[in-house]
């Protein structure tokens, strides 16, 4: 009996250690959690009392059962298992938090540009490798706002002797028909050339490529995103790299007009060819297009700016991969696609798309979003496509089970593939904003149109281009639409 006693003495006083031991994990846990949700301060003061309350009820009932020497043994063990359970959820949670601030502080405020710039030369030249220029001459392009690091990148790799041009379009031309002439120019003007002639690829060669990167420093708009309605320029630019160079041709351009208090969302899809006065010129107008590619988002954004009379803070700029690797994250979209025949994809030859719906993954889903020569109004027809895509991910990524289940994939395939000037804590203010009044959105649509013509360029004036002559009637259509989404209620 005696020996019982202490073999039952010996069992409790073992469970009361580690009793003890949870309990003060369980504080740990309980107190890095709240850390962690102040520090985001992501969640509304309406859940974040009570759920503090609850935290604190819990460690202090838990303690009291530890500690009093009557609570049975039985009802101790029970408490110890709801306490493990507790800690796990509450690490996991930490986890996830930790992840989300990490991906967000990695990714928003736009800290870095990167330019890249590539060393072309002809595709039948002599040059395999940057260290066969040794003793040649190389053109440099000045379209470069890092000349010097950019010449200094290039001697590093080869003794060169740098001779410097101002004709962008004319250095090009001529190396494609030039041997053993060697430039240096800008990736975005490159790009730019590509576009204009689709056999110009053919006829040169990339043999090295430097990049810069440049911090920069992200100036406060002033605007409060949670109650102020602010627009962002979305940019899609054509590179399947990781990379976002800093001046590349704008593929898709949308303008995102957002009303947090009326919960309203309208997209305006501006063509890539619409023939517009680049901010600053004077003269022959240009591809909207090629703004990016001459001076960047910024160049974009005050271009669209006088376009349509609005003063644009943000922009967000993604890349191919950013679409591929999201819709497959969240396990793949269902496209509408509304006119009554199939057609196979012009840019991607393995994506068919028949009358209806059509469940696609992110490869396709890009080339449903890039496909234009299946329609006959092409282009109006491609922005229908973006925006739809755009919608389609929107929806579903909002959607509870989607952003439980694919939370992480989410992440890991947002990681990298776009740029953006907002904040981490504009999207902590939109987060906190949604989960304390948790209404729906409502987005709507609205696009400029213009009619197709042949016509010379800012950027290429000896050569006649495809561009869209704006219809100024969808332009203040927009500008209407615009003002009325943007306008506050009175309180």
């Amino acid at each position: 009996m005696t020996h019982k006693k202490k073999s039952s003495t010996k069992v409790s006083s073992i469970l009361k250690k580690i009793s003890i031991g949870l309990w003060i994990i369980s504080i740990i846990c309980i107190l890095t959690l709240l850390y962690f949700i102040y520090d985001t301060n992501v969640v509304p003061i309406k859940y974040l009392i009570p759920l503090t309350v609850i935290f604190i009820l819990f460690m202090t009932v838990h303690g009291f059962f530890v500690i009093n020497k009557k609570t049975r043994v039985w009802f101790l063990i029970l408490i110890d298992i709801l306490a493990f359970v507790f800690a796990g959820t509450q690490v996991f949670a930490c986890v996830k938090i930790n992840d989300t601030l990490s991906f967000l502080r990695k990714n928003l405020g736009a800290k870095y540009e990167t330019n890249i710039y590539n060393v072309v030369v002809n595709v039948e030249s002599k040059y395999e490798s940057i260290q066969d220029l040794q003793g040649s001459s190389v053109l440099v392009v000045q379209d470069m706002d890092d000349m010097t690091k950019v010449v200094q990148s290039l001697e590093d790799k080869a003794d060169v002797e740098i001779e410097y041009s101002e004709d962008v379009v004319e250095s090009l031309l001529a190396v494609s028909n030039d041997l053993d002439m060697v430039i240096l120019v800008n990736s975005g003007n490159y790009d730019a050339m590509i576009s204009t002639d689709e056999d110009y690829s053919s006829k040169v060669k990339v043999l090295d490529t430097i990049e810069i990167v440049t911090e920069v420093v992200v100036e406060d708009s002033g605007v409060n995103v949670a109650k102020e309605p602010f627009v962002l320029y979305l940019s899609g630019i054509d590179t399947r790299s990781n990379a976002l160079p800093s001046k590349s041709l704008s593929d898709v351009n949308i303008i995102l007009a957002v009303n947090p208090k009326t919960k309203n969302i309208l997209m305006i899809h501006i063509p890539r060819d619409y023939y517009v006065q680049i901010h600053g010129t004077t003269g022959l107008k240009d591809k909207l297009t090629h703004a990016g590619a001459i001076g960047g988002v910024n160049l974009s954004m005050s271009t669209i700016e006088d376009l349509l009379e609005i003063e644009i803070p943000y922009y967000l700029r993604v890349n191919f991969n950013s679409v591929v690797n999201l819709v497959d994250a969240i396990g793949g979209i269902n496209i509408y696609s509304d006119v009554d025949y199939s057609f196979t994809c012009w840019t991607d030859r393995s994506c068919s798309f028949n009358p209806g719906y059509n469940n696609v993954d992110g490869q396709c889903a890009l080339a449903f979003a890039r496909e234009r020569h299946a329609y006959e109004t092409g282009d109006r027809h491609r922005g229908e496509n973006q925006e739809q895509v755009i919608s389609l991910i929107i929806n579903k990524i909002t959607s509870s089970t989607t952003l439980i289940n694919k939370y992480t994939d989410i992440l890991n395939a947002l990681n990298g593939t776009f740029e953006t000037n907002l904040t981490t804590d504009d999207i902590t203010s939109l987060v906190k904003m949604q989960l304390d009044d948790m209404r729906s959105w409502n987005i709507s649509t609205v696009n400029v149109d213009g009619t197709g013509a042949m016509s010379p360029t800012h950027s290429y004036p000896n050569q006649n281009l495809y561009v869209m002559n704006p219809d100024q009637e969808s332009i203040e259509v927009a500008i209407k639409r615009l003002n009325e989404i943007l306008e506050t209620p009175d309180e």
